[in-house]
C-alpha cells in the first residue's frame, strides 16, 4: 500500500492500526480512491481516523446513488418532487414537478432556468426580490463547495452576464444553502398563483444533492380542490 501511495514505509500500517490521529485528508481520499471504497465504507474511515465525516463525498461528479431508486420515490409523491446533482441538474422528477412548467416538460437544470428564463420570473412571483437573491446565495455557496465543477462555474459565468439576473448575483444578500422550509408565491400554470412550501434534503450518499418536495397551495379554492382531488386520486 505504502508503495501504491507513493508513502514512506509502514506509513499505511499507522493508519490501520489506529496509531495515526488525525491523518491529513488527502491521504484519507487517496486510500479510499485506491481500495475503491463505497460510500459508506469511506464515511466509515473518517469516523474511525478522524472523528467526524468527510466535508466532502468521496466521488464529487459521481452524481446521485441509484438515481432509479430515487425516481421511483419522486413517482410515489404525490405532491411535486425533484432531485438534482450538485450542478443542480435535474436527474429525477415526478410528473407534478413537470406539471409546474410551460409545455409541461421539467428543464435540464433547475438553476439555469430559475435564474435565467423569463418563463422562471413569471413563474416564481416576486422573483426579483424574493426567489432570485435566495438563489444567487444558494449557486454561489454550491459553487463554493463545488468549485471543480464545470457546469457551476459555466452557470456561474452565465448568470453575472445576464442583465437581469447579474446584478441581483453580485449584489450582496443574505446567506442561504438551501430552500428547506421556505415559503413563497408561485403562480402555477394550471392553477394559478399559491403558495409554495419547500421541503429539502441531501440524499445520504450524495451529500451535494438535492431532493426537494414542493407543496402548493393555490388561492382559488376550486383549483386548490382539484389538486386535492389529484392527490387523492393517485394516492
Amino acid at each position: 500500500m505504502d508503495i501504491l501511495l507513493n508513502r514512506a514505509d509502514r506509513t499505511y500500517n499507522r493508519l490501520e492500526s489506529g496509531r495515526w490521529p488525525n491523518p491529513p485528508e488527502e491521504y484519507l481520499v487517496a486510500v479510499g480512491r485506491l481500495l475503491k471504497l463505497t460510500p459508506d465504507e469511506y464515511h466509515l474511515l473518517w469516523l474511525h481516523t478522524r472523528g467526524h465525516r468527510p466535508a466532502h463525498p468521496l466521488y464529487p461528479e459521481a452524481g446521485v446513488r441509484a438515481a432509479e431508486l430515487w425516481q421511483e420515490a419522486c413517482d410515489g409523491q404525490r405532491h411535486m418532487m425533484y432531485v438534482t446533482d450538485l450542478a443542480w441538474n435535474v436527474i429525477a422528477h415526478n410528473p407534478a414537478f413537470a406539471a409546474m412548467f410551460v409545455g409541461g416538460k421539467a428543464p435540464q437544470n433547475t438553476a439555469r432556468w430559475m435564474l435565467l428564463t423569463e418563463e422562471a420570473r413569471t413563474t416564481l412571483m416576486d422573483w426579483e426580490t424574493s426567489w432570485a437573491p435566495s438563489l444567487s446565495s444558494q449557486l454561489q455557496a454550491a459553487l463554493a463547495e463545488n468549485a471543480h465543477s464545470e457546469d457551476l462555474r459555466a452557470i456561474d459565468a452565465d448568470v453575472r452576464a445576464d442583465p437581469v439576473a447579474g446584478p441581483i448575483y453580485t449584489a450582496p444578500g443574505s446567506p442561504s444553502i438551501a430552500p428547506d422550509g421556505v415559503v413563497r408565491r408561485l403562480n402555477h400554470p394550471l392553477y394559478g398563483p399559491g403558495i409554495a412550501k419547500m421541503v429539502a434534503s441531501a440524499p445520504y450518499a450524495s451529500p451535494h444533492a438535492r431532493a426537494i418536495i414542493v407543496i402548493f397551495h393555490p388561492d382559488d379554492e376550486r383549483a386548490n380542490a382539484s389538486i386535492t382531488g389529484e392527490i387523492g386520486h393517485t394516492g
